[in-house]
């Protein structure tokens, strides 16, 4: 293996930074479109323009594929089997006009949500859109459909809310506006995740107009092509002839007359006039028609190559015959070095592309790609990270626009990071000036913004880590009372997708965050990264400790046995990082049953059972446990906003048989860990009593009276009722 014997790798990292698309690189949809969700491979991502550059994703988002198909070449049947009515969307007029083309199935692809997720277009007076989406089957003034809007954060709507009588956005719900006028458009959607698999706009054209479409792109005798095709269209009942041209310029009669498929090997526009067909079959200038032109944009898009790592060990390979590779550590396209195979000798974020020649037609560029590369010691001993080096200044150029007084930024910052240690990426800084929030009397401190800090630990190692943040990332401060008046809030970390924080804050240590980390198979590397849901959490030092075996945090791994559901609509998917999926209906549930051969499991040396969650969870949720030996089942209740969910496991319970979690309503919910903990079992939290007012509910979630005997819960506690 070829080896880069010198990395000029600075201690923040590399970032790659290509400029974003605006609304002002949109393409104007003056033709006819349909775009095939599922055809894009990935959501674009925020600043992408996608579509033959007609749609721009606005603020990014995510896609699915288990939300159902459609197939614009099967009429939707009419009634049931019981011959009752169902709602037509795919009609046999939808089937005449795109079935031949777009038929086979496509998934409900591109996921929208609220003004979290919007894209953006440009569209002519009169054209009508048609979108085909899944919305979680949800139903009336719940139901998930498309909202348009002038304004990018949808406001003012141009269509209405859903009211009373929407019917369920099952797959294959069909969605239709026509525009008023000329103009920019962005596309969301009302209440909650809505998933899209075609939009298509059927543009105001002029009688006349040519149909055009640019086929797939194929390889075929060494070379890349794809095929425009045109179909001429009558205007006022009358026959036209379609000429076109491939340098850009508009066709005249003298123009190409097109007969059939032509095939591109380069990125090109070819353009189509129709002129009426005079009865000669040929074009004629005299006989042009206004405003019947079309355009075929044809472009080659080909996948970024993949990096794969052995240790320091790197390997780019393209999935393209005769690709070359090319490869950058400082996210520098241009200035890329032609390498396939090479050797680090410290972490780097590797962005690699590969350049294709399509023989003497054009060399085509791919998508690039990057990848953390990890060349670390394992962490043997304690190490702390603090903010060194740094000097407060005041920023003159901030200062001078600000309208809350003096801004600060840190100069020549570092942090007492060892490279051999630790990977640091995109290091930021921020400055408290207020001494009421600071921590060691110091002003200075980790923004951890685009921040990243990752570390390793060698197969069954663990630490104790103790994450020390800003006061004021745990509490407000109210400056205008003489007195500081504390407001009490969670402090969080995100590490490698999981949250950490403290669950019982207070202005005094609320910012002190302590949890354990263990390394799994063959190592594993942490990442502290952003977490969003408070912002850009501020941190004053952060110490890992190795422990002792004795010490170390003893778990087992469980999400992999929580495969099926209660409810025949929910889903759960387990996705290729380990995590999980749970599209979750009111009190249904996600389970694991843990009976084999007619016996449970034995889990007498555990005393908790731990779910994390990747976001705090929209809606309270609880576990239920199921014990082998029919004795009443035990249940754990979380309020809404948790990351993670705990069940203490019942004194002496040692045969368990199921473990469900159950969503107090309709949700989705990302589970990034399960797994048990060793120590002294014990029912935590029970209290006994007798109560007389309230809703009650059963450890299954359903309402009781005051009647019921047994184990209870009341606003989010348990009770034995005797």
């Amino acid at each position: 293996m070829k080896k880069i014997f010198t990395l000029a790798i600075a201690l923040l990292g590399f970032t790659g930074v290509a400029k974003a698309a605006s609304v002002d690189d949109l393409e104007v949809l003056k033709h006819s479109y349909v775009l095939v969700c599922d055809d894009l491979g990935a959501r674009p991502g925020k600043g992408v323009l996608f579509g033959a550059n007609h749609f721009l994703d606005v603020t990014g988002g995510s896609t699915a594929t288990n939300k159902g198909k459609v197939d614009l070449s099967k009429v939707d049947p009419a009634t049931d089997a019981d011959g009752n009515p169902l709602p037509q969307y795919v009609t046999q007029d939808i089937v005449d006009k795109y079935g031949a083309d777009y038929g086979g199935g496509h998934y409900n692809f591109l996921r929208l949500k609220n003004t979290q997720d919007v894209i953006a277009m440009k569209l002519t007076a009169g054209s009508k859109l048609i979108i085909f989406e899944h919305g979680n089957s949800k139903v009336g003034k719940e139901a998930r459909i498309p909202r348009i809007s002038k304004k990018a954060d949808l406001s003012d709507a141009l269509n209405e809310a859903p009211g009373d009588d929407y019917p369920a956005t099952i797959p294959g719900y069909r969605w239709e506006f026509t525009v008023p006028d000329d103009g920019l458009y962005y596309l969301g959607s009302y209440n909650g995740d809505m998933f899209i698999s075609f939009i298509i706009v059927e543009a105001n054209e002029a009688p006349g107009t040519p149909t055009v479409k640019v086929g797939e792109q194929t390889y075929e005798g060494g070379l890349y092509f794809r095929e425009v095709t045109c179909k001429a269209n009558d205007a006022e009942g009358f026959p036209t002839v379609v000429t076109y041209t491939t340098d850009g310029t508009a066709p005249t009669a003298s123009s190409t007359k097109y007969t059939g498929p032509i095939k591109c090997y380069s990125d090109m526009t070819v353009k189509f006039q129709a002129f009426m067909d005079l009865g000669t079959g040929e074009a004629d200038d005299a006989a042009i028609l206004d405003g019947a032109d079309n355009e075929a944009n044809v472009s080659f898009v080909f996948n970024a190559p993949t990096i794969s790592t052995d240790g320091a060990n790197v390997t780019v390979t393209s999935e393209y015959p005769g690709a070359t590779n090319f490869v950058t550590l400082d996210g520098n396209l241009e200035s890329a070095e032609e390498i396939s195979n090479f050797t680090l000798e410290e972490s780097a974020t590797v962005t690699a592309f590969s350049k294709i020649e399509n023989g003497a037609y054009a060399t085509f560029t791919t998508k690039s790609t990057a990848k953390d590369v990890y060349v670390l010691n394992p962490i043997k001993e304690q190490k702390t990270i603090v903010v060194t080096n740094a000097e407060v200044v005041v920023d003159e150029e901030a200062t001078a626009t600000s309208t809350t007084g003096t801004v600060y930024k840190v100069e020549n910052g570092e942090i007492s990071a060892d490279k051999k240690d630790f990977f640091v990426k995109n290091l930021e800084f921020a400055v408290v000036k207020d001494p009421a929030y600071q921590i060691f009397a110091s002003d200075a401190y980790i923004k951890m913004n685009n921040t990243n800090i990752s570390f390793k630990l060698a197969e069954g190692d663990s630490v104790n880590v103790v994450v020390i943040c800003t006061k004021n990332s745990c509490k407000t401060l109210n400056p205008d009372n003489d007195e500081n008046v504390t407001t009490d809030r969670k402090c969080y970390v995100n590490v490698s997708g999981t949250t950490y924080g403290n669950d019982d804050v207070t202005a005094e240590d609320g910012n002190i965050i302590k949890f354990g980390l263990k390394g799994g198979e063959g190592g594993s590397v942490f990442t502290f990264q952003k977490y969003s849901g408070t912002g850009n959490i501020m941190i004053a030092s952060i110490e890992i400790t190795p422990v002792s075996g004795e010490e170390a945090p003893q778990t087992e791994d469980l999400i992999d046995k929580f495969t099926y559901c209660w409810n025949g609509s929910e889903t759960v998917t387990h996705n290729d990082d380990h995590t999980v999926t749970f599209e979750a209906q009111q009190w249904g549930g996600l389970a694991a049953w843990l009976v084999a051969d007619d016996v449970a499991e034995d889990w007498s040396e555990y005393s908790q059972i731990v779910f994390e969650f990747a976001e705090p969870t929209p809606c309270a949720t609880q576990i239920l446990m199921q014990y082998n030996d029919g004795s009443a089942d035990t249940s754990a209740w979380i309020e809404a906003g948790a990351t993670k969910a705990v069940a203490d496991l019942g004194a002496g319970k040692a045969s368990m048989k199921q473990v469900a979690l159950q969503s107090s309503e309709a949700t989705t919910l990302h589970i990034t860990k399960i797994y048990l903990v060793k120590g002294t079992a014990g029912i935590n939290a029970v209290q006994v009593s007798n109560i007389e007012n309230g809703a009650l509910y059963n450890v299954a979630g359903q309402r009781v009276d005051e009647n019921y005997k047994g184990l209870v819960i009341k606003n989010g506690k348990k009770y034995i009722l005797k």
